[in-house]
C-alpha cells in the first residue's frame, strides 16, 4: 500500500527518540490496533489477532469493537476523536465477556489503540486462545494472572489432600465394617472356618469346626492347625506343604484325612489365606476347612462312570458347573476332530459352535447346565475342520449331598444321517404335496375303505364345490361322485362306469367324458401299489375342452396351409439329410419341369444342380447341421436343359425332439431379374467407358479452347501496348470488355475441368495438416491488402485426398474474399467437433447472400453475383466433394453482414489423426 510507509513510519516517531520496527511494536505492544481516517483497521498486534482469530484488516473498527467507556451508542469518523487520550474499554461484538481495557492516540490521520485484554482469572486465559508468553513483560496483568495461577494449584494440592485423608477415612471405616461382616459370615459358615497366628496355632474357630473335629473350644484353641491333620491315613506330603506354606507366608489348598471322635475319619478340603496388616507383614492366618467325603464318594463313583463312558460308541464329556470340559472319551475326539488338550478347559458348546449353530439352543444348554437341570435338544455342531454335523444331546446334573451341582454329564448321537432322511422325506412329501395341489387336474385319492385321503383345489373348482378340499378328507368317495353326477352330460352312465372300474379294479387311461355345459374331461384311474398290497385308488380328471378344440383347431390350419403352399408362386422343397427329396408344392414342379412322380425319392443334385451349384449346395448342408439358416443364388438346369437363376432360402427342419432331418428350401426363380442385371452390368461398364471418354475428350477440349484464349489475351495485350496513345477511352473500354469475357471464359474452362476431374481422379489418401493448406491458399490466390484471413484455432490432421480438400477449402475462400465488398475485409476459419465428425466455418464480413438463394448456389452454373467474372461452378465443385465425404454443406447470411459457411465431415469418411 502506499501509505504503508507512512504509517509505520508515524508509529515509529511516536515522540520517542528511537525508531520502532513491527517486532519491536509487537513485543511492547501486543494487542495495538492500527486505524485509518475512515477507522478502517490497517494493522494490528500479533496477540490481538491470535485472541481474535476472526479479525481481518481493511475491515472497519466499529464492525468488530463496541465501545463500553465512555458509553458511545454509534460510533463514527467525526466524533473519534474524543475517545483520543483518555482511558477507554471496549469490547469485541459478541463477546460481551472479553474487555479490552487502554487509550487511543492519534497521529496526524491515523489512530493507534495500546491496551490489553482485562482478565479475571487463569480460565480466561485459556477460553480466550492466550497464553502468559502473549501479554508484554510490563503489563501488570502478568503478575495477576501468576497469582491467579499459583492460587489454583494451590486450591488443587489442597482439593487433593483433603481427598486423601477422606479415602483413607473411608477406607477405614469399610475396613471396619468387612470385618464385622465376616467374623458374622464366619460364625454362621456351615464349614469350619479358623483363625490362627502367623506360625499355624488357632487363636479363633465357628461352631461348624468344633461340630466337625468332635473337639471343645479348649482342645482346638491353641493347637497348630497342622496337628489336627496326623493320623495313618492322611498323605505325608500334604502336611509338608501346609508347613512349607505358614513357613513361606503363602496361602495353600489341600486335602486332609480329619478323625471325628463320634464318627471316625472324613475328609476335608482345606483353604488357607494370609492376612497382611498395612506395612505388609502377616498378622494372621485364615482358613476354611469344608466336608468333602461327598463329593470323594461322587468322583469315585464318576471314575467308575467315566470308565463305562470311555467305550461307549457315543460321544461322551464331563462338564463342571460352569461348562467347562474336564473330561470326554475317545469317540468324542475322534467325531470332533480335537485332541485332548484342546478339549480340555473349554466350554463344550462354544467349542463345537458354528455359522449355522442355533443361539437359542445353545442358550438353552447353558441355563440348563447353570441351574443343573436335564437338557435333551438337538443342534447343529461343527468338528475342528469345520464339517457341519447334526447331534442329538442329552445332559444330566451330578450333585452333592447338599445338591449343588458339582459335575455335567452330556452324550451326544450323531443324527446327521437321520436328519437328512427326514429333511428328504418331508421335501419329497412338499414337493408332492405341492405338484399334486397345483395340478391342472381334479385329483381325488382314496384309501381302500373308498374314504377319501386327498383333494386338490382343482378337483373343487371342476365340480363347483366351494369348499377347502381339506374339508373333504374323511368323506365316502362314493357320495361325493353321486354329489358330481349331475355336473355330467350322462349322470347314471357316469356312476355305473365309477362302479364298474372299482369292481375291476384295473388301471384305465384316456377315457374322455362330457360335462353338461359342453367342457370335456379326460379320466385316468390309478391303483396305488405297495409292492402286492392296495394302498388306495388315484382318480384324475382334466378339462382337454381347449386341448380338444386345439387338436381340431390344428387339423384346420394344417390344411388351409397345405392348400397355401400348394398353391404359392414360390417352389418350395423339402429333402431329408440325405437330399433326397420329401415333399415339393406344385410352384417347384412349374418351375423345376419335372413330375412329381420324378421328384418324390430323388437326390436334388443328381436332378437339376450343374457342379457349380453342387458345390455351393454342400456348403449349405454343412451350414444346416450346424442350426445355420441360409440364403443363396444358384443355377440349375430345368428338365427341358434351360440354365435357370434360382434364390433359394434354406432352413433346417427338425423332428419332436429337437433334431435336424433335413432342410426346407423356398425357390424363387429369377432368371428374368438376372438377365436384366447382365444387362444393367454391361450398361454400366459402357457407361464408365464413355465417361473415361468423356474425361479424356474434356481436357482435350479446355487444351484446345484454352489455347486461343491465351493467343487473343496476347494480341490484346500488344494491341494497348503498341497503341496506348492512340486509342480513345471508349475503345480502351472494348477492350476491357474483351478481356474479362476472356478471363470468365478462361474460368469457365477451368471449373469444368475441375468439376469432371473429381470423380475421374483416383482418390489418394494422406496425411494433410489443414492449417498448411490453408496457408497454400492464402499464397496461390490474389488477397487485397485490406483483407485479412485467420485460422481462430488450430485446424486438425486429415487423412484424406489432398486434392479434393485443396479445392474444397480454396473455392470457399476465393469467394469470400472476391466478394467482399468492405473497407476492412475479415475472413475468419475456425471448427469444432463431435464424437463422429468435424464441423468447419468460413465467416466473412461481405455482402451477404438472400435467404432464397442459399440452396441454389451450390447448383451447377447457377451464380447470383453481379461480378462478370463469376462462372457458377465453384460452390458446386465445393457441394460435390462435400457428398463424395457423406457430409453437409449449408450456410447462414444476413445482408449487409457477411456469410458463414459450415462444412461438417463424418470422422470415418477422412481418418481424421487429431
Amino acid at each position: 500500500m502506499p501509505h504503508s510507509t507512512s504509517i509505520k513510519n508515524s508509529i515509529s516517531d511516536l515522540n520517542l527518540n528511537f525508531k520502532l520496527d513491527n517486532s519491536n511494536i509487537n513485543n511492547i505492544f501486543p494487542f495495538y490496533i492500527l486505524l485509518d481516517e475512515n477507522l478502517m483497521i490497517i494493522e494490528a498486534g500479533k496477540s490481538i489477532l491470535k485472541m481474535l482469530p476472526d479479525l481481518r484488516l481493511n475491515k472497519s473498527f466499529t464492525e468488530y469493537f463496541s465501545v463500553i467507556k465512555p458509553y458511545k451508542d454509534k460510533i463514527d469518523v467525526n466524533d473519534f476523536d474524543s475517545l483520543c487520550n483518555r482511558s477507554l474499554v471496549f469490547s469485541p461484538v459478541g463477546k460481551n465477556n472479553l474487555i479490552l481495557r487502554g487509550q487511543i492516540e492519534k497521529k496526524e490521520n491515523f489512530f493507534i489503540f495500546l491496551g490489553s485484554p482485562w482478565l479475571t482469572s487463569y480460565e480466561e486465559l485459556k477460553t480466550n486462545n492466550l497464553e502468559i508468553e502473549d501479554f508484554a513483560f510490563h503489563d501488570p496483568i502478568q503478575d495477576v494472572l501468576q497469582f491467579f495461577n499459583t492460587q489454583k494449584t494451590n486450591n488443587e494440592e489442597l482439593k487433593k489432600l483433603i481427598e486423601t485423608v477422606d479415602k483413607q477415612n473411608l477406607k477405614l471405616k469399610i475396613d471396619q465394617e468387612e470385618l464385622q461382616k465376616l467374623s458374622l459370615v464366619a460364625s454362621a459358615n456351615k464349614n469350619g472356618v479358623v483363625f490362627t497366628s502367623p506360625q499355624g496355632d488357632i487363636f479363633w474357630h465357628n461352631e461348624s469346626f468344633a461340630n466337625l473335629t468332635g473337639l471343645s473350644s479348649d482342645e482346638i484353641l491353641g493347637v497348630s492347625l497342622v496337628e489336627f491333620g496326623r493320623n495313618k491315613l492322611l498323605n505325608k506330603s500334604e502336611i509338608c506343604k501346609m508347613v512349607d506354606a505358614f513357613y513361606n507366608e503363602n496361602s495353600f489348598d489341600l486335602q486332609f484325612v480329619y478323625h471325628n471322635k463320634m464318627d471316625g475319619d472324613f475328609f476335608v478340603k482345606i483353604t488357607g489365606q494370609p492376612i497382611f496388616d498395612d506395612y505388609g507383614e502377616i498378622v494372621q492366618y485364615f482358613a476354611i476347612i469344608e466336608d468333602i467325603t461327598c463329593m470323594k464318594d461322587k468322583e469315585e463313583q464318576l471314575q467308575t462312570l467315566s470308565s463305562i463312558a470311555e467305550i461307549n460308541i457315543n460321544p461322551v464329556s464331563i462338564l463342571d458347573k460352569d461348562g467347562i470340559i474336564e473330561w470326554v472319551n475317545i469317540s468324542f475326539l475322534e467325531l470332533n476332530e480335537f485332541s485332548l488338550d484342546e478339549a480340555i478347559g473349554k466350554k463344550s458348546f462354544t467349542l463345537l459352535s458354528g455359522l449355522e449353530t442355533d443361539p437359542k439352543t445353545v442358550n438353552y444348554i447353558e441355563e440348563q447346565i447353570k441351574h443343573g437341570l436335564p437338557l435333551h435338544c438337538e443342534i447343529v455342531n461343527y468338528t475342528k475342520s469345520k464339517k457341519k454335523y447334526w447331534a442329538r444331546i442329552q445332559g444330566q446334573a451330578i450333585h452333592d449331598q447338599y445338591g449343588n451341582v458339582i459335575k455335567y454329564f452330556i452324550i451326544q448321537e450323531d443324527i446327521s444321517f437321520e436328519i437328512e432322511y427326514n429333511q428328504q422325506l418331508i421335501e419329497s412329501e412338499n414337493r408332492l404335496n405341492s405338484l399334486i395341489t397345483n395340478l391342472h387336474s381334479g385329483i381325488l385319492f382314496e384309501g381302500i375303505n373308498r374314504k377319501i385321503l386327498l383333494v386338490n383345489p382343482e378337483f373343487c373348482s371342476l365340480f363347483g364345490i366351494e369348499a377347502d378340499p381339506n374339508l373333504l378328507k374323511e368323506l365316502d368317495a362314493e357320495s361325493v361322485n353321486i354329489a358330481i353326477k349331475d355336473f355330467f352330460k350322462k349322470p347314471q352312465e357316469f356312476l355305473l362306469r365309477s362302479q364298474e372300474i372299482i369292481k375291476n379294479k384295473e388301471n384305465v387311461y384316456g377315457e374322455v367324458i362330457e360335462l353338461n355345459d359342453g367342457r370335456i374331461v379326460e379320466l385316468n384311474y390309478t391303483v396305488i401299489l405297495n409292492g402286492e398290497k392296495i394302498d388306495g385308488y388315484l382318480w384324475s380328471y382334466e378339462d382337454i375342452t381347449f386341448k380338444m378344440k386345439y387338436r381340431e383347431g390344428l387339423i384346420a390350419e394344417k390344411e388351409k396351409y397345405s392348400n397355401i403352399v400348394a398353391n404359392m408362386n414360390m417352389g418350395l422343397l423339402e429333402v431329408d439329410n440325405n437330399d433326397t427329396i420329401q415333399l415339393v408344392n406344385q410352384s417347384f414342379i412349374n418351375m423345376s419341369g419335372f413330375a412329381y412322380e420324378e421328384l418324390i425319392g430323388k437326390k436334388s443334385t443328381e436332378l437339376y444342380l450343374n457342379e457349380n451349384g453342387d458345390l455351393l449346395f454342400n456348403e449349405k448342408v454343412i451350414d444346416r447341421a450346424i442350426n445355420a439358416t441360409s440364403s443363396y443364388e444358384i443355377v440349375v438346369s430345368n428338365k427341358a436343359g434351360e440354365k435357370k437363376y434360382w434364390l433359394v432360402s434354406s432352413t433346417p427342419s427338425y423332428n419332436v425332439n429337437g433334431e435336424i432331418i433335413g432342410s426346407i428350401g423356398i425357390h424363387l426363380d429369377i432368371s428374368e431379374q438376372k438377365k436384366l442385371e447382365l444387362h444393367k452390368e454391361k450398361l454400366l461398364n459402357k457407361l464408365e467407358i464413355q465417361n473415361k471418354q468423356l474425361n479424356e475428350y474434356a481436357h482435350m477440349v479446355s487444351h484446345d479452347l484454352k489455347a486461343p484464349l491465351r493467343s487473343i489475351h496476347a494480341l490484346i495485350t500488344w494491341i494497348k501496348e503498341d497503341n496506348d496513345t492512340k486509342f480513345n477511352e471508349d475503345t480502351l473500354e472494348y477492350f476491357k470488355l474483351i478481356e474479362d469475357k476472356v478471363e470468365k471464359m478462361d474460368n469457365l474452362i477451368q471449373g469444368i475441368l475441375t468439376y469432371s476431374k473429381l470423380d475421374s481422379t483416383n482418390q489418394i489418401n494422406e496425411d494433410i495438416n489443414l492449417n498448411e493448406v490453408i496457408e497454400n491458399i492464402i499464397d496461390i490466390i490474389h488477397l487485397p491488402s485490406n483483407i485479412r484471413i485467420i485460422i481462430e484455432n488450430k485446424l486438425p490432421i486429415l487423412r484424406t485426398d489432398s486434392f479434393k480438400i485443396q479445392q474444397l477449402f480454396q473455392n470457399i475462400i476465393s469467394n469470400a474474399v472476391s466478394y467482399n465488398d468492405k473497407e476492412k475485409g475479415l475472413v475468419k476459419i475456425s471448427f469444432s467437433e463431435t464424437e463422429n465428425s468435424y464441423v468447419f466455418s468460413i465467416d466473412d464480413n461481405g455482402p451477404g447472400i438472400e435467404e432464397k438463394y442459399h440452396a441454389k448456389i451450390f447448383d451447377l452454373f447457377q451464380s447470383y453475383s453481379n461480378d462478370e467474372k463469376a462462372s457458377g461452378i465453384g460452390l458446386s465443385i465445393v457441394k460435390r466433394i462435400v457428398n463424395s465425404f457423406n457430409g453437409k454443406v449449408w450456410i447462414t447470411s444476413k445482408m449487409g453482414e457477411g456469410t458463414t459457411f459450415f462444412i461438417k465431415l463424418p470422422k470415418k469418411s477422412c481418418n481424421s489423426l487429431t
